[in-house]
């Protein structure tokens, strides 16, 4: 068996690292040699949740194990039209590593342990090429699936981003808890959060803005090329002293400061599920696999972390062995969906105006720790979070199932 693999994310990765151990012949083509990539300008800010990290001990790549790299709190706070906030502390820790370090090391990994890394420009031509030299096609890189995956019009409402987005890396940021993750949500404007972070000098901050178009919030989400770096930060501090006061009163004016023009990245996702696989020329078959499948926006931070679910499990599928045709990723489709689409479900429920059964588990997660500790539970098991505030129904069923039972009488 010869497996391609086209793009070399954390889904394309792991995939190649799993497949190695499973003892399968794997070729990962990527589109950056991984020294480049530790001084690329940042694409994403990724917090990697406790099942993400479980995979990688089994695949012998948790090296990131130091308390400035883990987030072991977090705090959700919405701040209208009713103010609400509760602490829902993720178990075990997020591992908060920039993608330049984390990805670079484990390509490095897998090739140190024999793997084939081939840097080339990445398209839908290269996975047909590839497919005449191998017996299956994985794609996961979202540039290379064009023209090989429809977009899947029933799992895709979103035509415009439904946020635009500005992250960043900082100093200057003081933290209300240690090592945690501050989540606001603003009604209407979008959500701020600050994530510690482990970046290429050490301990920073994320900033992080998600903006309603066309909200207040959407100018900091605007790219400006002729942008002045002063008039970026006052705004930045602006929009902090407005929406989020408590976490204004901990920037340290004299040390605030973005850490490297390249560290800041700003614009807007359309999330897309595209078809799952498809037939190519030859009568192989390609599958996509992370972003040339789901495109996520990260509010839910799933991104990643789907990414990481699915490679692992297509791994298994792909190791039980051929043939690859139709059938097989017809099987390979089935298996991933429950979990796939609890994360569209779930992502696209938080970027639309909260339902009443979303703003009652918030209430009740304010009022009661129990529900606050199930709710951070569920982040690692998304379809039990899309069935906790999918229907009226089954929120008050989830909720329902926290509370105490009065005691039975006896007989």
């Amino acid at each position: 068996m010869r497996i391609a693999i086209v793009g070399d994310g954390i889904s394309g990765v792991h995939l190649a690292l799993r497949l190695q151990q499973l003892g399968t012949d794997t070729t990962l083509f990527g589109r950056t040699a991984p020294p480049d990539l530790r001084h690329a300008r940042a694409l994403n800010f990724v917090a990697r949740s406790g099942r993400t990290r479980q995979h990688e001990a089994l695949l012998g790549v948790d090296f990131w194990h130091e308390p400035d790299t883990l987030a072991t709190a977090r705090t959700v706070t919405v701040h209208a039209p009713r103010p609400l906030t509760f602490r829902a502390d993720p178990h075990p820790a997020y591992s908060m590593v920039d993608f330049r370090i984390y990805l670079p090391t484990l390509v490095e990994e897998y090739v140190r342990r024999g793997g084939r890394h081939v840097v080339t420009d990445l398209t839908a031509r290269t996975a047909s090429g590839a497919a005449r030299r191998h017996d299956l096609v994985v794609v996961a890189d979202s540039r290379a699936a064009g023209g090989l995956f429809a977009r899947d019009p029933g799992r895709s409402p979103f035509r415009t981003p439904p946020r635009l987005l500005c992250g960043g890396l900082y100093r200057g940021i003081g933290e209300a808890v240690p090592h945690g993750i501050e989540f606001h949500v603003l009604p209407g404007i979008g959500e701020i959060v600050r994530l510690p972070f482990h970046g290429m000098d050490g301990r920073v901050d994320t900033l992080g803005f998600e903006a309603v178009p066309g909200g207040p919030l959407e100018p900091l989400c605007r790219p400006a090329p002729d942008a002045d770096p002063a008039a970026f930060r006052r705004a930045v501090l602006a929009a902090l002293h407005q929406y989020v006061p408590e976490l204004r009163e901990r920037v340290d004016d004299r040390a605030f400061a973005l850490t490297r023009p390249i560290d800041l990245m700003r614009g807007g996702i359309v999330p897309v599920v595209r078809r799952a696989w498809c037939a190519l020329p030859d009568g192989r078959h390609a599958l996509a696999l992370g972003d040339a499948w789901i495109v996520n926006d990260p509010i839910t931070s799933q991104g990643a972390n789907l990414g990481s679910y699915c490679a692992l499990e297509l791994a298994e599928a792909i190791a039980d062995g051929p043939p690859y045709d139709e059938a097989f990723c017809r099987r390979v489709e089935r298996r991933l969906r429950p979990h796939t689409d609890a994360v569209v479900q779930w992502t696209n429920a938080f970027l639309r105006p909260p339902t009443p059964q979303i703003l009652e588990l918030l209430r009740a997660a304010d009022a009661d720790p129990a529900v606050a500790k199930a709710f951070a539970a569920n982040f690692d098991n998304p379809p039990a979070m899309w069935r906790s505030i999918a229907t009226p129904e089954q929120t008050a069923a989830f909720l329902a199932a926290l509370r105490p039972q009065p005691p039975v009488p006896a007989p």
